[in-house]
């Protein structure tokens, strides 16, 4: 997404697209809104995911006990973790077993070859005990069942960045719709001041009634997306 394209519709749907009005440097508070609002929330929702490949022993180790290994994660810097939906065993570099690794191909039927690469990756994931995990935030990792340094696959959420660039086309709808009702939301204690604003071509009616529900029609959003999400903790939902 583009964010300058954000702004640029949300002032056309609002019907404030080039006209004055009562807000000082309308289009910077806008994107204040966007970028401090409703980018934390959608990230909550729908987090921009990334996958990392890591050894053990490339990451902090800050306790050790029979039952489980405690890590703290590598400082992602200006990307803000969220979540850590899985964590997994890099199954080609600790065993050498995969569907396509199991041996070198040296000519033959090649179905063969696959075939016993699946089988012998059965028998070793039953000879691995299921390795878990539990993510403390903001950076701590707790493993279980984990081979000491050995390369592991990190499914992780984080914020979207600031300018838009990680939300995918397929979520712009969503981001939207969450956008414009956080700006509305949180322009109304300013723009109820306002019944209509004068323009060199007449009165302009905002109607208000419109941003006066922003605030509900926010929450009924959000418990939507609670239902669809499906999410394993409370939500965090921001001013």
């Amino acid at each position: 997404m583009n964010l300058s394209t954000v702004v640029t519709r949300i002032k056309l749907q609002l019907g404030i697209i080039n006209i004055a009005t009562p807000i000082e440097n309308l289009d910077e508070t806008i994107v204040e809104i966007i970028q401090n609002i409703t980018v934390p929330v959608f990230s909550i929702y729908s987090p921009y995911k990334k996958k990392l490949y890591i050894r053990t022993d490339d990451m902090e180790l800050i306790e050790k006990t029979a039952e489980y290994e405690r890590y703290v994660l590598p400082d992602f810097k200006t990307e803000k973790l969220i979540y850590v939906f899985d964590v997994s065993y890099d199954t080609g570099q600790l065993s050498g077993l995969s569907s396509y690794g199991a041996m070198p191909y040296y000519g033959g039927n090649l179905i063969s070859q696959l075939l016993l690469g699946n089988a012998s990756m059965n028998v070793y994931n039953q000879m691995i005990p299921k390795m878990t995990f539990n993510f403390i935030p903001p950076r701590e990792l707790l493993l279980y069942n984990v081979y000491s340094y050995t390369k592991v696959v990190l499914e992780l959420g984080f914020e979207h960045d600031k300018s838009l660039i990680t939300i995918p086309q397929s979520s712009s709808e969503s981001f939207f719709k969450l956008a414009i009702l956080d700006v509305m939301d949180n322009l109304y204690p300013t723009v109820k001041q306002y019944s209509e604003l004068q323009t060199a071509i007449g009165n302009i009616n905002l109607r208000l009634d419109d941003w006066q529900n922003a605030s509900d029609k926010r929450d009924e959003l959000l418990k939507e997306w609670d239902d669809v999400y499906h999410l394993d903790m409370k939500p965090i939902y921001y001013a």
